[in-house]
């Protein structure tokens, strides 16, 4: 057992769903907003923030990274702008074009990861919404002494993707790990790997060598999944809250599951504090004649209309008259005179006209995409 606590990090952000456009046509998943104020890649960088990582290697897809390094910037808010600590961010595509020319494509992880000089390393992703104590997950892999250990959740089989990884455990206790499409007999449960491993720096150093000898794909994320089965893996078992955004109407459910207080609490407010970009803006205004019923509001928005069962992100606008029910308004939107909303996601800076409806349903909400102007109506019953 190695007796440094030491970890450096590994955070991969390439995933694409078109199951989530247009909310995706110019953001990453990994900058979706969330819960008024956050953004999916809190959680990850929080985790790594509350076990003290230092050193963080992101990947990102190539036309994806304005909005990431509008919300990061320094990394302050994650402790990652002090004198020990780094981060760094790749564009996952310059990777593929070294592997297509027969050069070496995985030398920037390996120099990493021998320069952060962390016996430990943790590789994360930014889809699965859930908090997770990666100082708990390195005690239980220091103690098992394999060299890969899973984070997982018992959740049903409609709650894993495709692209998802479903680990079982064998007769002799052992965990196979296997993508979603390539397993067989789903149960009502499985347990729904959430893209959190812990390994060895030194074990994972040799795995991107043996890889990269091999000619396998550029990305060590993907490829610790595939060979996962091929491994004698340690588990950990998260029973926190946990949402796997897999398309439009599994990231619209996870934002209204944070009106359910014991929801809200339990993913934002354990003892695992969750991290965002700092905005000091003025509080929100709420106008004699507005009414707001349970419904969560960010800060710097004016509320003249009625609110019900939504979430209006910061510096919004909801004009007299205008009804927003279990609706998602984004940052810097804006509402109009007797608008009426219902099953609605209104992306960033998008303005809907007075007296324009805006309606879908809880199974198919209608997205407004970012920086539109409706003057008409959208009803998709």
């Amino acid at each position: 057992m190695k007796n440094s606590n030491r970890m450096a990090a590994i955070l991969s952000n390439v995933t694409r769903k078109k199951e989530l456009t247009p909310l995706t046509d110019e953001r990453p998943i990994a900058t979706l907003p969330f819960d008024c104020k956050y953004r999916l890649i809190d959680f990850p960088l929080s985790a790594l923030s509350n076990a003290h990582v230092e050193s963080v290697f992101m990947t990102f897809n190539e036309g994806e990274t304005q909005s990431v390094f509008d919300h990061i910037g320094a990394g302050s808010e994650w402790g990652l702008d002090t004198f020990n600590s780094r981060y760094f961010m790749y564009i996952q595509q310059d990777f593929d074009r070294l592997k297509e020319k027969g050069l070496p494509y995985f030398n920037q992880h390996i120099n990493f990861l021998r320069r952060s000089k962390a016996p430990y390393t943790v590789l994360i992703g930014s889809k699965f919404i859930c908090n997770v104590d990666l100082n708990a997950v390195l005690k239980i892999h220091k103690l098992n002494g394999k060299v890969v250990t899973a984070v997982y959740k018992k959740v049903s089989s409609d709650s894993a993707d495709a692209e998802d990884t479903i680990i079982r455990f064998n007769e002799e206790g052992h965990a196979i790990g296997k993508f979603k499409k390539d397993t067989e007999n789903l149960q009502s449960k499985e347990a729904l790997a959430l893209s959190v491993f812990i390994v060895d720096t030194d074990w994972l150093i040799e795995f991107a060598q043996k890889m990269q000898a091999a000619g396998e794909i550029a990305s060590l994320a993907h490829l610790l999944r595939t060979h996962l089965d091929e491994y004698d893996v340690n588990t950990y078992e998260y029973t926190g809250y946990m949402s796997n955004v897999m398309d439009i109407k599994s990231y619209y459910d996870a934002n209204m599951a944070m009106l359910d207080s014991s929801n809200f609490t339990s993913l934002l407010y354990s003892s695992q504090p969750v991290l965002t970009k700092i905005k000091n803006e003025v509080p929100t205004y709420f106008a004699n004649e507005s009414s707001v019923v349970n419904s969560q509001l960010g800060s710097g928005c004016i509320i003249e209309g009625n609110v019900k069962d939504s979430l209006i992100s910061r510096g919004s606008n909801i004009r007299k008259g205008a009804t927003i029910e279990n609706s998602l308004i984004f940052t810097s939107s804006e509402v109009k005179e007797n608008a009426v909303l219902k099953f609605a996601i209104i992306d960033k800076n998008a303005v809907i006209e007075n007296g324009v409806s805006v309606i879908g349903t809880a199974q198919k909400p209608v997205v407004i995409p970012k920086g539109a102007v409706v003057t008409e109506d959208v009803i998709e019953l």
